[in-house]
C-alpha cells in the first residue's frame, strides 16, 4: 500500500506532535536555574501549526492507505 511517509519513525513523530496537548507544554530552562516554564505565545503559535500540519499529514496517510473502490 502506498504511504505518504518513506520512514516508519516519521509517521512516529506526527503522531506524537499530533497528541501533544500544546496549552500544557512547559520547557526546562537552564537558564532560570533549572525551572520549568511555560512557552510564549509566539512558540504556543508555531506549536500549534506544527501540529496542525502534522494532523493534517496523518489524515491524508490514512487516505492514501484506503483500498481503491
Amino acid at each position: 500500500m502506498p504511504s505518504l511517509y518513506r520512514f516508519k519513525d516519521e509517521r512516529i513523530q506526527d503522531v506524537m506532535l499530533a497528541y501533544t496537548k500544546v496549552e500544557n507544554s512547559v520547557r526546562y530552562s537552564l537558564t532560570h536555574g533549572g525551572r520549568y516554564l511555560p512557552y510564549d505565545e509566539q512558540e504556543l503559535q508555531m506549536m500549534r501549526e506544527e501540529k496542525a500540519w502534522a494532523m493534517a499529514r496523518l489524515i491524508i496517510d490514512k487516505v492514501m492507505r484506503l483500498p481503491p473502490i
